[in-house]
């Protein structure tokens, strides 16, 4: 009944997140990037774990290219062989190239040995109380389980913001959600 569940919201918001016009989608995508730019522990981080924008999730691209300016080291995701996700250094833009699911990943699969202070995180739909409904592997659950990071923060349209997400036991929240229209403070963390 949950995975059905699950499956069924995820729908539903993959359609939200589609609807979006790509003006407005523009225009959200940039205020999310200034938000998350302002943020204390983000402007204070030294290592940020950050997903590379696919299809029509928030655009991130502009903002690890501002990141990379502020002299920020930036990890992104893969999945490896074994089914795992890793936090691979992002060295340069030409070094990417597309995985089986369409994402633009590094080419090399060596893990990042460092701290990460934090990961911003995708998703399809967050709850106020830091909730997160992902695509349906358990990439980013697994990797928070095996892996300390300072804040885990979550980025997504306010159309994917729901007052309730249906969780499991492995799921794990996220600290803070950031849309273009506020920031969501978790306070019922774990």
């Amino acid at each position: 009944m949950r995975i059905q569940s699950k499956r069924q919201l995820r729908a539903e918001l993959k359609q939200k997140r589609q609807e979006i016009p790509a003006a407005q989608r523009h225009f959200f995508d940039a205020a999310i990037k200034a938000k998350i730019l302002a943020m204390p522990e983000v402007m204070h981080a030294h290592c940020i774990f950050c997903f590379i924008a696919f299809a029509d999730e928030v655009d991130t691209r502009h903002l690890i290219q501002e990141l990379q300016r502020q002299n920020k080291i930036i990890v992104v995701p893969k999945t490896l062989p074994d089914g795992n996700m890793a936090a691979i250094l992002l060295q340069s833009w030409q070094d990417l190239e597309t995985d089986s699911f369409g994402i633009q990943v590094p080419r090399s699969s060596e893990p990042y040995p460092g701290k990460i202070d934090i990961c911003l995180t995708p998703g399809l739909g967050f709850s106020p109380t830091g909730q997160r409904l992902g695509y349906g592997r358990g990439y980013y659950d697994t990797w928070f389980s095996k892996n300390q990071v300072d804040h885990k923060i979550a980025i997504g349209y306010d159309c994917q913001v729901l007052e309730v997400i249906p969780v499991d036991e492995t799921d794990v929240p996220v600290d803070k959600i950031v849309t273009e229209k506020k920031i969501y403070v978790a306070h019922n963390q774990q």
